[in-house]
C-alpha cells in the first residue's frame, strides 16, 4: 500500500469494474495511484488508463507509482477536475471508455500534510484547496468573507452540524479582531461553543465543520452531479462506473443521479403523464457496498464508504 494513500475497498473496486487486457478505464480520482496501479496491471496488455486529479501532488505521485507498471499498458495523466471528464476522454482521441472510478473525498496524505490545511490535529494555513495552485479562494478567506448566514448554511448543509448558527457567530465575533488564518484558529472557534467535554467514542467536535467548509472551498457538490453525467456520455454500452463515497450528502447524490439515469423517476405523490426518462444505465448495487471490518480495522478512514456501480446499457435498451 502506498504511504500517500491507502486505496479504499480495492479489491471490491477492481472486480466491479469488470476490468480485462485492452479496456480503456478512467480513473477520476486518481489521488496517489492505488487504485489506479491495479487497474493498469489488469488492463495489461493493450489497455489504456486515464487518471485525472486537480491536485498537482496527487499527480506527481501517481506519476511515480505508475511509472512501474510497465509499457504493455498506456497511462495519461491530466491535472484537471473530475467534472471534465468528456473533455479529458476526447483530449485522449477517444470518444468511450470501458470503465470510469470514482474515489470521492480527500486521500491520506491531504489530511496528513500540515500545510494543505485539511486536518484538525495539525496547525498549519487553513487552505484546504485541493489545487492549491489554482489562485482560488481559501478556507481562510471564505471564512473571513461570508455572512453569518452563509457560514452557518454551509455548516448545516455540508456538515449536518447541529451547532451550526452558534459555530458561525464565534467564527464572525473572533474574525472581528483578528482574522481565521490556521486551522488552530478554527478549532479554537468550534470548541469554544462546545460542552467542555465530549462522551467516549464520539468524533473531534470539529469534524464536521472542517469537512463542510472543505466541501464549500472545492465545489465538491455542485460538480458531483454532472461529472456523474459526462461520465456516463463517455461510458460503452457495457462499460461500469463505480463511485465510492464517504459522505451521507455525497452517496445521496450518486445514488439519486444513478436513478435518474437508469429510467425511474424522482419521487412524487403527483400523477406524471410525461414519458420516463431514457434509461442509461442498469444500477447493479441495490444496496451500497460497504468495506469488510478488516478493512476498517486497517485503515479506519474507510469506515464511513460506500460503493454504487452501475453499467452502461446498449443503445437498443435505450
Amino acid at each position: 500500500m502506498s504511504a500517500y494513500h491507502t486505496p479504499v475497498m480495492l479489491n471490491e473496486a477492481l472486480d466491479s469494474l469488470n476490468l480485462a487486457p485492452g479496456k480503456q478505464v478512467v480513473d477520476a480520482t486518481l489521488g496517489g495511484g492505488g487504485h489506479a496501479r491495479q487497474i493498469a496491471q489488469r488492463i495489461a496488455p493493450g489497455g489504456t488508463l486515464i487518471g485525472l486529479d486537480q491536485d498537482p501532488e496527487a499527480l506527481r505521485e501517481a506519476g511515480s507509482v505508475l511509472a512501474t507498471v510497465g509499457s504493455t499498458v498506456t497511462v495519461r495523466l491530466r491535472q484537471t477536475n473530475f467534472e471534465q471528464i468528456a473533455e479529458a476522454v476526447r483530449a485522449e482521441d477517444r470518444e468511450v471508455v470501458e470503465g470510469v472510478l470514482f474515489d470521492l473525498g480527500v486521500s491520506s496524505h491531504q489530511l496528513d500534510t500540515a500545510e494543505r490545511g485539511f486536518a484538525i490535529r495539525y496547525t498549519g494555513p487553513l487552505d484546504m484547496r485541493m489545487n492549491p495552485e489554482s489562485g482560488g479562494e481559501t478556507a481562510a478567506e471564505l471564512l473571513n468573507r461570508l455572512p453569518e448566514a452563509e457560514i452557518a448554511r454551509i455548516l448545516f448543509e455540508y456538515g449536518e452540524e447541529a451547532r451550526a448558527r452558534r459555530i458561525a457567530s464565534e467564527i464572525v465575533r473572533r474574525r472581528s479582531s483578528k482574522p481565521i488564518a490556521t486551522t488552530e484558529d478554527l478549532v479554537d472557534a468550534i470548541r469554544a461553543t462546545m460542552p467542555l467535554r465530549t462522551r467516549p467514542g464520539e468524533i473531534h467536535p470539529a469534524t464536521k465543520t472542517f469537512q463542510a467548509v472543505r466541501i464549500a472551498v472545492n465545489r465538491e457538490l455542485e460538480v458531483l452531479e454532472s461529472a456523474l453525467r459526462s461520465a456516463v456520455d463517455v461510458l460503452a454500452p457495457g462499460g461500469r462506473m463505480v463511485v465510492i463515497s464517504y459522505h451521507s450528502l455525497e452517496d445521496r447524490i450518486v445514488k439519486t443521479t444513478l436513478a435518474l439515469l437508469s429510467g425511474k423517476r424522482e419521487g412524487s405523490d403527483l400523477p406524471d403523464i410525461a414519458p420516463p426518462p431514457p434509461a442509461l444505465l442498469r444500477v447493479l448495487t441495490k444496496k451500497p457496498l460497504v468495506p469488510t471490518d478488516t478493512e476498517i480495522r486497517q485503515n479506519p478512514r474507510a469506515r464511513s464508504a460506500k460503493m454504487r456501480v452501475a453499467e452502461r446499457l446498449p443503445a437498443t435498451n435505450r
